[in-house]
């Protein structure tokens, strides 16, 4: 169902529903209204009746002067005896009434009350003047009658309206909706490159916050895509020179002819091959990074470095490295698994690769200044000052560096520490050559340790 309709069914809705109650609670001030006026009239035409009784003789016989039609009369629940009066002499006799077909008992009493008489309920003012006892009755059913037609008459207008209303609230909310109408229309003619954001100058209030979301949207999309873009460039671009390497590898394996040149072929070969699993493994894993992973976990650093060092080992141990993890106990930090793997991962591969045989590795774990710390020291070159920034770049590699590696292992952490609000430093041990990588993780509402 359209906005447009949802809106007009519920404040069409509404207003019945309003005008409903309106009605009620008008025939009920209507009806109190219409009780004191007729209560007044009672009283009045009682009072009236102890003048008009002088001139009435006390034997008066009112049935002697009625003709044929009016002895038929058929009481007081026709129209013609709205009102009944009566009046008794003092012997408690009869002696004049205004329904001498019907006439109703006599109530000996003073003032207003309301009385039950032949199912129906009866509105009745007694009053006794000079021995005589005068007595004036209205149905009820008379007065919710006068109060229901004066209601329905104030009503009417208002129940003529709803149609009108009706058509002006579809016309009212046509217009009010237009402005979406128009984001509509500019977003279907958009293409995929058009990420530029939605003007808000002209449109409604309630409407800003949805389309600043929305160019909020557009915004990461846009980022996403730029994102996308150099990394699908980056990585041709880093994908041709391993390619072409292999290229001519397998050219000079195949015009080799003695067998040390095929065996040195072979072993180039190989070496290009490894190095190009290794950069597409570190592409798909940067490819892996680039969406906004927000789906954190409480995740133990403690069992996560321990089974990371197991994993790595192997790597370790082939080089007599001695890979070790100092740790006060489990620390919980919110965060996604497997992207805290991939860091872990890449810090200690990176030490591994860069540190000569015998060297040694340390990944510690703890907090300062109500942060949780994550360190991986070594006792490699290190990196120098002045490219401690550089590094972090994709594909970027020092001078010199002979190491077999892509360039993007610090460039996947560097995504990953962002993904976590967390920090990166890169330094030296007091007193000792290495590298030591010094990452702080905030501990606020979603992240803890214990």
């Amino acid at each position: 169902m359209s906005i447009r309709k949802r809106l007009l069914i519920w404040l069409l809705s509404a207003l019945t529903l309003a005008g409903t109650t309106g009605g009620i609670a008008i025939y009920e001030r209507t009806l109190s209204g219409v009780n004191k006026m007729q209560d007044y009239a009672l009283q009045q035409i009682a009072y009236s009746m102890e003048y008009t009784n002088k001139f009435v003789p006390q034997n008066f016989d009112e049935s002697a002067d009625l003709d044929d039609d009016d002895k038929n009369a058929t009481g007081p629940d026709d129209d013609g005896f709205e009102f009944v009066g009566q009046i008794w002499n003092r012997r408690g006799e009869l002696i004049l009434s205004s329904n001498t077909a019907d006439p109703l008992p006599r109530y000996d009493r003073k003032g207003l009350t309301t009385v039950a008489w032949k199912k129906r309920n009866w509105r009745v003012f007694g009053v006794k003047f000079k021995g005589k006892f005068i007595q004036v009755s209205q149905p009820i059913r008379v007065r919710a009658n006068t109060a229901a037609e004066i209601a329905g008459n104030a009503l009417f207008p208002m129940a003529a309206l709803i149609p009108v209303l009706g058509l002006l609230i579809w016309v009212g909310v046509s217009y009010g909706l237009r402005p979406l109408k128009q984001v509509a229309s500019d977003l279907e003619t958009r293409n995929a490159d058009s990420m530029q954001p939605i003007p808000l100058n002209d449109l409604p209030q309630e409407m800003k916050f949805m389309v600043s979301a929305l160019n909020n949207l557009l915004e990461r999309l846009s980022r996403a895509f730029e994102l996308q873009k150099n990394f699908i460039a980056d990585a041709a671009h880093q994908l041709r020179t391993p390619l072409t390497a292999l290229h001519l590898q397998a050219e000079i394996l195949a015009r080799s002819r003695e067998g040390a040149e095929i065996s040195e072929a072979v072993i180039h070969l190989k070496q290009g091959i490894a190095r190009s699993s290794h950069l597409v493994e570190q592409l798909l894993t940067l490819a892996r990074q680039q969406p906004d992973q927000k789906r954190f976990e409480p995740t133990d650093l403690d069992e996560l470095s321990k089974s990371v060092i197991c994993e790595i080992s192997p790597l370790a141990e082939a080089k007599n490295i001695d890979l070790g993890l100092e740790s006060g106990g489990s620390v919980l930090v919110a965060g996604n698994r497997e992207a805290l793997k991939i860091l872990l991962v890449n810090l200690i591969d990176n030490a591994i690769r860069y540190i000569p045989e015998t060297g040694r590795i340390d990944v510690r774990i703890g907090s300062a200044e109500g942060k949780i710390v994550l360190e991986v020291q070594d006792n490699g070159p290190g990196i120098p000052q002045q490219e401690r920034e550089r590094v972090f770049d994709r594909f970027y590699r020092g001078i010199g560096n002979n190491v077999m590696g892509s360039g993007l292992g610090l460039s996947i952490v560097r995504s990953i520490i962002a993904m976590h609000n967390a920090s990166i430093s890169l330094g030296s041990a007091q007193g000792e050559k290495g590298l030591l990588v010094h990452i702080e993780f905030p501990r606020d509402g979603t992240l803890q340790a214990c």
